[in-house]
């Protein structure tokens, strides 16, 4: 038995499909949802959210995601992301080409500079999509 999944961003929709099984970065820990699964809304935290398309036990697809929402409901799964990014797609000698660039903008920066954060948020998302490269 397969449920709807959606992966939403700001700017795009990331993925859209069925799936037999999903794993969630929740902020209460990893959450597993199969169909059938009861109605829950919870947050997420950064880290992956991994789908099988038959069966449980092999990932088909894998995604970064650094936070949001994902709302469980009549077989159909929706995560609002504030972003994420099909593993598969990951360029990971581009994205540590970003990372260094951003690590040198942040190394001349002052300490009480507001750039620091957004900086440190983008260095956060690179570490993430290099983790599975590792």
């Amino acid at each position: 038995m397969a449920m709807q999944l959606r992966i939403v961003c700001p700017e795009h929709s990331e993925y859209e499909g069925e799936a037999a099984f999903v794993a969630l970065p929740s902020t209460d820990g990893e959450l597993g949802v199969a169909a059938r699964h009861a109605s829950e809304i919870c947050t997420l935290g950064a880290g992956y959210v991994r789908v099988c398309d038959v069966a449980m036990g092999t990932v088909d697809h894998r995604f970064a995601v650094s936070g949001g929402y994902a709302q469980i409901a009549d077989d159909e799964v929706i995560i609002l992301a504030e972003r994420a990014r099909d593993m598969a797609s990951v360029d990971a000698d581009q994205v540590a080409e970003k990372m260094r660039g951003f690590e040198d903008q942040l190394s001349v920066l002052s300490e009480n500079d507001a750039r620091r954060a957004y900086l440190y948020n983008e260095i956060a998302w690179c570490k993430l999509l290099l983790d599975v490269h590792a």
